[in-house]
């Protein structure tokens, strides 16, 4: 019922007046019909609380020459039909929000109920459109009163600005019975699209000046969100840009390449004065002075910049910042921060270029369909070493940039010399992504003499994308309590289970040492309650220093949907525990696992005596951040394997 209730978190500046116009009929006529009535579907989906059962989105690119001049583009309308199939559903649903995204303008938004008996109430005057204090505006419908067998109606309009490329999802965790999508263009805008996760193919059609573009739905089963992969890739839907313009007897064809020029040049340009002022700023920086290897001095130059210049909104500034501005005033925004940096490097002799991606949680970059919001993403490529960073985002280091940025498409940009005229050449590569062993996390911990109050002698070190997350989290902790709280996150069993006795950190912030150098953090902890004596026996609750303390319930994702991970990593453990004099392990085979596929990931876990003490040894990794195919059974294998280990309990007998 969740999907259907939204509360506007953000606090408004303004309530906005609201319109109310029709649209919807000029794509689908008797669409909105003046004689209401509910739809009742049959089967699986009516077993639902609540399903949508008719859902329309429409797009038009015909539009007045006076929206045109206002930079908008095109129309967009949506239309959908929710019937309400329980008293909890209609009980749950008391509001209703939309939010629209930034270059959207409200165009008109009309709603209503419809009952079971065929009457119909107008829900428009309950509507308000309201301005958020990120500049976005949500549609917020209130005091919604229906009852089970009853259906919301609603359609909303809008305007869009800039955009001729996007996506339309036609899925969502509602049941849908029918779901159907137009757009409509004149014949001077020709389209391509791209059909994502069984949707068919897109059909068109002509009638008059315009381009017709449709694809239709039936029976479309909810998708459920999972924890291990991103929701909004998955979902069915269309994919769109513009690719030809014609305009009388010329056409403007629409290209990566034209982007790539657009884009690339205003974070390369550097006059003579700039470079001048820059190479003075270069000349004070001390680890300048002594010759490194190119992927230590890439690090040393991020951590320098980012800890020695500030990042602001453009808003803040009344012209772009020129590189001699920048370095004065040690700030900037987006755009100086990638020109400073780029400009760096290229005054240090380091290859470098740039690549403009998407998410892997959003709508990924395809090489056919020219998308330019998509590409919003920015990076430093560096081709000797095969790795990039992320310039504008502060808390990220070499090789480490946002996961999320990582193993997707992106567009590269580069310069070279045609006779004397530079030129911008581009293509598409995989973003690069850290080797598994550089994000490795190790734990090493002692107990002796369970006889009396059981100490526990605990490192733990954390590198790469782990050490990054450890550095960031501690980087905000400027006070002992927030530090604490870090601290309990970190260190192994649950925090009712153990008492710290003292705990210390070593290379908690970014500093000039590289990734490869972790975080580490060593305690002593008390846990009285996890050895019991019981017949003679001992019995410890090992099964969190182990395992950690997650939860390992998951549902590996049906079919062809991969398992997602942020980033590929490795964990290795070693426990060490002194045998009272006399007893050995009961169940070798509970502490042993070879779990593997390939070289893809795996868990492996080994145990020895050796001289009076137990040694357990476990090994997990992940070599890369998805999978399918047969490395998802692998995956439920080692999970099913870490859920059993997490709750056994290492018994310890007489000889």
């Amino acid at each position: 019922m969740k999907q259907l209730i939204f509360f506007v978190i953000a606090t408004f500046i303004a309530s906005l007046p609201l319109q109310s116009s029709a649209q919807i009929n000029n794509y689908y006529p008797g669409t909105w019909q003046d004689n209401a009535h509910t739809e009742t579907l049959t089967g699986p989906i009516a077993q639902q609380p609540y399903y949508i059962t008719s859902y329309k989105i429409a797009r038009d690119f015909n539009i007045t020459n006076r929206d045109k001049a206002e930079a908008f583009t095109h129309y967009k309308t949506i239309y959908k039909k929710i019937h309400i199939n329980t008293a909890a559903a209609a009980d749950s649903l008391t509001q209703l929000a939309l939010t629209l995204e930034n270059g959207e303008m409200l165009r008109g938004f009309r709603i209503r109920a419809i009952f079971p008996d065929g009457k119909a109430a107008n829900l428009t005057d309950q509507t308000r459109s309201l301005k958020l204090n990120d500049n976005r505006v949500a549609v917020v419908v209130n005091n919604i009163q229906v009852q089970a067998g009853c259906e919301l109606e609603y359609e909303m309009s809008l305007k869009i600005q800039f955009d001729y490329a996007g996506a339309d999802y036609l899925q969502s965790g509602i049941a849908t019975g029918q779901t159907h999508f137009i757009l409509a263009a004149p014949r001077n805008l020709q389209f391509r699209f791209h059909s994502a996760n069984g949707v068919p193919a897109v059909k068109d059609s002509t009638s008059g000046n315009s381009h017709f573009h449709q694809v239709a739905l039936q029976h479309i089963a909810p998708l459920k969100s999972n924890e291990l992969y991103y929701y909004l890739p998955q979902l069915q839907r269309i994919d769109f840009a513009l690719n030809n313009a014609i305009e009388g007897k010329d056409t403007t064809r629409i290209t990566w390449q034209q982007f790539g020029e657009d884009a690339y040049i205003p974070y390369v340009s550097v006059n003579k004065t700039e470079q001048k002022q820059l190479e003075k700023e270069l000349d004070r920086w001390p680890f300048l002075r002594q010759r490194r290897p190119t992927s230590q001095l890439i690090y040393l130059v991020e951590q320098y910049i980012k800890s020695n210049y500030s990042l602001r909104p453009a808003s803040d500034f009344f012209e772009a910042p020129d590189l001699g501005s920048i370095i004065r005033n040690k700030q900037t925004d987006k755009v100086g921060m990638v020109k400073l940096m780029m400009a760096t490097f290229y005054t240090l002799n380091v290859p470098v270029q740039l690549l403009f991606t998407a998410s892997r949680d959003t709508i990924p970059l395809q090489q056919d369909l020219v998308n330019r919001a998509a590409a919003n993403n920015i990076l430093l490529y560096f081709p000797t070493e095969q790795q990039a960073l992320a310039p504008t985002e502060m808390d990220t280091r070499y090789p480490c940039y946002p996961p999320l940025w990582s193993n997707t498409l992106a567009l590269r940009c580069r310069d070279t010399l045609v006779g004397t005229q530079s030129r911008v050449l581009t293509d598409f590569i995989t973003t690069p992504q850290p080797l598994y062993t550089l994000s490795s996390s190790t734990l090493e911990a002692s107990v002796s003499n369970l006889s009396a109050l059981p100490s526990w002698k605990i490192t733990q070190s954390f590198g790469g994308y782990a050490g990054s997350n450890v550095k960031n989290a501690f980087s905000q902790a400027n006070t002992t309590e927030l530090r604490n709280t870090i601290f309990n996150a970190i260190l192994p069993f649950m925090p009712g289970n153990r008492k710290p006795l003292a705990v210390e950190a070593q290379n908690e912030k970014f500093t000039p040492l590289p990734l490869d150098k972790p975080v580490v953090i060593t305690s002593t902890l008390e846990t009285p309650g996890l050895v019991v004596q019981d017949g003679g026996n001992y019995i410890i609750g090992i099964g969190q220093i182990l395992t950690g303390n997650q939860s390992y319930n998951y549902s590996i994702p049906e079919g062809n949907r991969p398992i997602q991970l942020a980033f590929p990593y490795y964990q290795e453990k070693r426990v060490h525990i002194e045998l009272p004099d006399g007893y050995t392990l009961a169940d070798k085979a509970a502490f042993t696992a070879d779990i593997t596929n390939k070289n893809l990931m795996g868990f492996k876990m080994r145990c020895e005596e050796e001289n009076g003490r137990l040694n357990i040894f476990t090994i997990e990794w992940y070599s890369q951040n998805e999978f399918n195919g047969d490395s998802k059974k692998t995956f439920e294998a080692v999970m099913h394997r870490l859920k059993q280990l997490q709750q056994q309990p290492l018994i310890l007998k007489k000889k």
